[in-house]
């Protein structure tokens, strides 16, 4: 059975395919504008997915080096007389290194079913909510809680954000810091200190549409490099 974060890879994968086409499409049509756009997107989702692939597996990056190197040895051997066996014996070291990276035993992953165990215990009535902080020291989470029976608010805090008290959107600006947050549908609150996203809860089954949303802050909107590995879930 795949886990979300394999489910995640499965969908960017997809997307990526169809973005290409689009691409190819676009091009044979002269419709270059239509490229330019959907290249960018490309590389995004690009870098999304290795991302991904990285948090996956990680030894990602190891395997991804040794599969360069056998295509390269693989295409040299091809192209050029081969006389002394170099290319023969620099193909079967580097298979036989990358075999063993394959049958090696992943680092453990973090728990993905944590975040469903605790979106269910606010359900049930468990507990009240929760944060899931991303940055213990700069307070930077998202607070999960459940104010009506079917509608889950998260949120989060505009200083942690934004590193600003409060914030009032200036509907002419054009770059505005929260273009990417309300592009996710998150909505600044009346009092201007945070940011609210509200799910359904109607047909709640498993967590995997919000991890995809929190997983498009992570990525989007913040420096992954700076977020703690892993994040902490605090009940309150």
């Amino acid at each position: 059975m795949q886990s979300d974060i394999e489910i995640l890879i499965t969908l960017l994968e997809e997307e990526i395919t169809f973005v290409e086409q689009c691409i190819k499409d676009n091009v044979d049509e002269s419709e270059y504008m239509h490229a330019h756009i959907h290249t960018k997107a490309l590389t995004q989702l690009n870098t999304q997915l290795l991302i991904l692939q990285r948090l996956n597996d990680p030894l990602y990056n190891k395997k991804a080096e040794l599969d360069m190197q056998l295509r390269m040895y693989k295409k040299f051997e091809k192209n050029n007389s081969d006389i002394d066996g170099y290319y023969e014996k620099m193909i079967a070291e580097t298979t036989k290194k990358l075999n063993k990276l394959n049958d090696a035993d992943k680092m453990p992953k973090y728990d993905d079913q944590k975040l469903d165990d605790a979106i269910f215990s606010i359900r049930d009535g468990r507990n009240n909510g929760f944060i899931l902080y991303l940055n213990v020291n700069d307070n930077l989470g998202f607070t999960f809680e459940l104010p009506q029976p079917d509608v889950l608010t998260i949120s989060i805090d505009v200083k942690s954000a934004l590193n600003v008290e409060y914030f009032y959107g200036d509907d002419e600006e054009n770059e505005s810091p929260l273009n990417k947050f309300n592009g996710l549908e998150f909505k600044l609150n009346q009092t201007g200190n945070k940011l609210i996203y509200k799910y359904s809860m109607i047909h709640f089954k498993d967590a995997i549409a919000i991890k995809t949303l929190l997983s498009r802050i992570i990525y989007d909107i913040f420096t992954y490099a700076e977020l703690d590995k892993p994040a902490t879930l605090v009940y309150f």
